[in-house]
């Protein structure tokens, strides 16, 4: 084990978005890879806006990603004397004074080096900060003080924390200074911006951790999507668990450029994932995703389906929307190909015909039966499968692209498929 500490310090004052998700995520790696410890701070100091159902919300969403952390939760509410105590050591080093009930911390006039081990040096000029509110008049602490009370109580020895604090670092490091205490070491994380260049927000898709888990997404999909959002293994290896992920992450191989929030490649790693699982994992695991969603069928031809459909949807949430014909009856929405059938005479008689052959078959059980018979109707009048098959898929499903039609025929089944058939020709 190391000595080295990190953590991720969420606020709950709203959803855990998928920007808070990168952060913890890296903390994790960099912990996991190095033998060190992850730990988890509830920054509730808010008291407008800190609500108990939106820490529920993040730490459930942590525990489904994986994303386990170590020793107990802290939390800043339960805190409050000790930053009181802090910015009174302050005050009565002459380091800080009260301003209109507020505690104002001295900025001192200096050189302010942040070594970041992602960015390299930064410099800053604290001539052009002024003095920091440390305490409220409301007697609770401002969050400047607060992270480095904890951080330094905690024994953190690695922030790491988005792009976004750094300006906050100098103050940070100039409280370790006044305090005496050994300033941690700093990574700040690019930021993730939408695919038109502006910071990461809803309309680019990014939404909060439990959307994607409602609408079917795979833990180790997100997880690995995310390492890859401003981090570079060294290799064209794109598809990782979360073991790889600790055994290659390094904070060196940060890239300092912003990231890129791309959804599709999001829903293609998520795919992959999906398919690489072992079939009773899938199975087990869409089935409970459905359960009470849809209506009831016999376990047999759920199953079928769903094997049917698990090289075509890349999250659980899409079987629904590509297989409804099997729960309803089709919408032929597509209003020109639905004239188009139904102008054809040619399509019409080869229809018919195919009605009366598979009338007379027992069952569609025999997917291969099925196959033989509709040749032959095509066959017969001297024309080629998709003079009939395409018109026939689109009959059946409301649908132009779907797995093989003869599977979805004996899924179906004999009954609603002569049913459908019969509707459009009448």
């Amino acid at each position: 084990m190391s000595d080295i500490r990190v953590r991720f310090a969420p606020s709950p004052t709203g959803n855990l978005h998928i920007g808070g998700v990168r952060t913890a995520l890296f903390n994790y790696l960099y912990a996991r890879q190095q033998g060190g410890k992850f730990l988890l701070r509830i920054e509730d100091t808010d008291r407008q806006r800190s609500t108990p159902e939106f820490e529920q919300e993040i730490l459930g969403s942590l525990k489904w990603l994986g994303l386990d952390w170590d020793e107990e939760l802290v939390h800043q509410s339960a805190r409050l004397e000790r930053y009181r105590e802090v910015a009174q050591e302050l005050v009565s080093k002459g380091l800080a004074y009260e301003f209109e009930g507020a505690i104002k911390f001295k900025i001192p006039k200096t050189e302010v080096k942040v070594y970041d081990i992602i960015r390299g040096e930064v410099t800053y000029d604290s001539k052009e900060f002024d003095d920091l509110v440390i305490m409220k008049s409301d007697g609770y602490p401002v969050f400047h003080l607060a992270v480095v009370v904890d951080d330094h109580d905690m024994g953190i020895t690695h922030i790491v924390r988005g792009e976004d604090h750094l300006p906050n670092t100098p103050r940070h490091i100039l409280l370790y200074q006044a305090l005496g205490w050994k300033s941690p070491k700093y990574a700040h994380l690019p930021l993730i911006f939408g695919a038109d260049g502006t910071p990461l927000s809803k309309r680019h898709g990014a939404v909060a951790v439990s959307e994607y888990r409602n609408k079917g997404f795979l833990p180790q999909g997100l997880i690995n999507y995310l390492a890859l959002l401003g981090w570079n293994p060294g290799t064209p290896q794109e598809i990782f668990s979360l073991p790889e992920l600790v055994k290659q992450f390094s904070l060196k191989r940060v890239i300092k450029s912003n990231a890129q929030f791309n959804p599709e490649k999001l829903f293609w790693v998520n795919g992959q994932h999906m398919r690489a699982m072992p079939g009773e994992d899938y199975e087990r695991e869409i089935t409970a995703f459905w359960k009470d969603k849809l209506p009831a069928m016999p376990e047999e031809k759920w199953r079928k389906i769903i094997a049917l459909y698990r090289p075509r949807i890349q999250i659980y949430g899409e079987l629904k929307e590509q297989t409804d014909y099997f729960f309803t009856e089709p919408e032929y929405a597509d209003a020109a190909m639905t004239g188009e059938i139904r102008q054809n005479a040619v399509s019409m008689g080869l229809l018919r015909q195919l009605l009366e052959t598979l009338g007379s078959l027992g069952d569609f059980e025999d997917v291969q039966v099925l196959d033989q018979k509709t040749k032959q109707v095509v066959e017969t009048a001297g024309l080629k499968s998709k003079d009939l098959i395409h018109p026939l898929r689109y009959i059946l499903t409301g649908r132009s692209a779907t797995p093989g039609i003869f599977e979805l025929m004996s899924l179906l089944g004999k009954e609603t498929c002569l049913k459908r058939l019969a509707a459009f020709l009448s």
